[in-house]
């Protein structure tokens, strides 16, 4: 767990598809109330990366998150997010199906997604795999979520997670002490 990097930087080699099965497999060894598994992943690979990011791209000017771009910078920004979709090998939307409208159930499926996703990371980095966890503004945006064929009255976007192999690994970054996070109660 403590070697696991987040990864900026991949090789351009796909992972083999009986891998990547078999990782999720393992993923689904995460906890999750009541045995729901409410896990649901798009992989996006090959030709499919880039109009993914577009429809990316798409949301963030939506949202307002290019909007200090001209039009010039803004077409330079498109390229540029381009050029990284194609350069990651496979991109992962994790999903899942709303139950009961934003309460208690649907918190729990959230987690279950989650331990899901850091399962299958682990496991990925255990093989020499590289991932990146992204959440934005755009898991939110009901148009982006209607263009990757969800709906948004039904479904929760949860992470998007870039997967191939290192071409770069970066160093370890200081973490704060674990006991600052901790309240020891003995009585």
């Amino acid at each position: 767990m403590q070697s696991r990097r987040t990864i900026l930087d991949y090789k351009p080699d796909k992972i083999e598809r009986h891998t990547l099965l078999e990782l999720f497999r393992l993923a689904s060894y995460a906890p999750n109330h009541h045995m729901k598994e409410p896990w649901m992943i798009k992989l996006y690979e090959d030709e499919a990366r880039s109009s993914f990011g577009e429809k990316i791209v798409d949301s963030y000017i939506r949202l307002g998150l290019l909007k200090t771009l001209d039009e010039k910078k803004l077409q330079k920004a498109r390229v540029s997010y381009d050029k990284f979709f194609r350069s990651v090998p496979h991109h992962a939307l994790f999903y899942m199906e709303k139950e009961d409208g934003g309460g208690y159930i649907d918190d729990e499926n959230y987690a279950a997604v989650c331990a899901f996703i850091q399962n299958f990371q682990l496991a990925a980095w255990n093989l020499g795999i590289g991932t990146m966890w992204t959440a934005k503004e755009t898991l939110l945006d009901k148009v982006f979520i209607r263009d990757i064929g969800l709906s948004p009255d039904t479904h929760k976007l949860i992470a998007v997670v870039q997967i191939g192999y290192p071409n770069k690994v970066p160093k370890a970054k200081n973490r704060t002490s674990i006991q600052n996070a901790i309240e020891w109660i003995n009585n």
